[in-house]
């Protein structure tokens, strides 16, 4: 290999137009057919590993050798800098260097990383996302706060994030592996998921809002307390003299964190004597026109029946709320309505949303930081760690 590449090389002509090309062509050859990463450590090796930067507005490559030849240090001292291993350099010499990479605008060749280097750098990010209604994840206020907290910690770490939303779980998994990730944070999946992800890696995962069917211990879950929040709202819609509250999720048997807020709901009502009826769940739908007829079926039938709604998430309360407007249905007063999450849909709508708090930005912090560990090869201590909410009192709930 090394000898054929010396002489496809050596027949190029020497301008550096040319040769990036070929470096170019090659680095997608190699992404593309999966070769082990040894083959192209000797490329990278024989062309003085090239890195690409930005010059005069203009893309080039430059060296390793070109930039050490800059700060006047070897080749290995500069690999050691951008590799962050500076343990053995000074800091005259790492100020230096750093000033050199900076004047340079280095931008890491990460198609050469993926395959030169042991470690990618990449965390995965799958999200598991169901909704028909919204063409991307990030459209819904939590998955966007999430992922955006997800990646300013990623980064903060010094790693790369790679998103995928995830309909199809093994093709996504087999999307992410391909590209040597790291590590895994795998959101919102089910039971059955989880135990495929489990199965068909042998990758770090730490995994958001998920619950399993088998031993917790065999899965490192950041979640949510859902059962307690879902307990203390209907519990305090219970205080403000509201005796027939329905919940509303997205699905027809919910599970998950909607499944355990639904048990938290369900056990606040047997407390005060209240059985819970196959009718007080109300199935919201899959997609928008789903959610129309649910909402009118509401507006012609429930309210009278019901004097509270319990969403299962602040964007189905908060459109709800849209709706009743839509329909001179006043909140509270004719009904009061109720979310979870506190995203910025419970404080844009009117009247603003009472519901329960999550810290998603703490969710992202120790999901990473458990990633981490995870690929240092530490033990972590505790596998499902159960984050607290917090009611947040605003005007959609009326007293009775």
């Amino acid at each position: 290999m090394r000898s054929r590449m010396r002489c496809i090389w050596s027949t190029l002509p020497t301008t550096l137009g040319a040769r990036d090309v070929f470096v170019k062509l090659f680095l997608c050859y190699m992404n593309l057919l999966s070769i082990h990463s040894i083959v192209l450590k000797e490329f990278i090796q024989y062309n003085n590993s090239r890195v690409i930067s930005f010059e005069g507005g203009h893309l080039i490559m430059v060296t390793i050798k070109e930039l050490a030849q800059r700060a006047g240090v070897s080749p290995t001292t500069v690999s050691n800098v951008l590799h962050g291993r500076t343990n053995k350099v000074s800091v005259e010499t790492l100020q230096r260097v750093e000033k050199v990479i900076k004047e340079a605008n280095y931008v890491s060749n990460m198609g050469a990383r993926l395959l030169a280097n042991n470690g990618s750098k990449i965390i995965g990010v799958l999200i598991n996302y169901g909704r028909e209604d919204l063409s991307s994840p990030v459209q819904d206020p939590f998955f966007s706060e999430l992922v955006g907290a997800l990646e300013g910690e990623i980064r903060t770490q010094g790693y790369y994030m790679m998103l995928y939303m995830a309909r199809n779980v093994e093709e996504n998994l087999k999307m992410a592996l391909a590209w040597n990730v790291e590590g895994l944070i795998a959101v919102g999946f089910d039971a059955d998921a989880c135990a495929k992800m489990k199965q068909n890696t042998q990758k770090p995962i730490v995994f958001i809002d998920c619950y399993f069917h088998e031993d917790d211990l065999l899965y490192t879950n950041v979640g949510l307390q859902d059962k307690e929040g879902g307990y203390e709202m209907t519990k305090y819609l219970l205080d403000n003299g509201h005796r027939k509250i329905a919940f509303l999720a997205d699905r027809r048997n919910p599970i998950g964190v909607d499944g355990e807020r639904l048990a938290g709901y369900k056990l606040a009502l047997k407390e005060r004597g209240i059985e819970f009826q196959k009718e007080d769940f109300i199935f919201i739908g899959h997609n928008k026109e789903e959610r129309t007829k649910v909402l009118d079926g509401i507006v012609k039938n429930v309210i009278g029946k019901y004097t509270a709604l319990f969403f299962a998430s602040d964007f189905y309360a908060a459109n709800a709320i849209y709706y009743f407007n839509d329909h001179n249905i006043n909140v509270p007063e004719d009904i009061s309505v109720v979310g979870f999450d506190d995203n910025v849909y419970a404080t844009l709508c009117r009247p603003m949303l009472t519901t329960m708090h999550q810290d998603v930005t703490q969710k992202a912090t120790i999901a990473i930081q458990y990633i981490r560990d995870l690929i240092a090869g530490k033990k972590i201590e505790i596998h499902d760690i159960k984050l607290p909410t917090r009611l947040v009192i605003r005007n959609s709930v009326k007293t009775i």
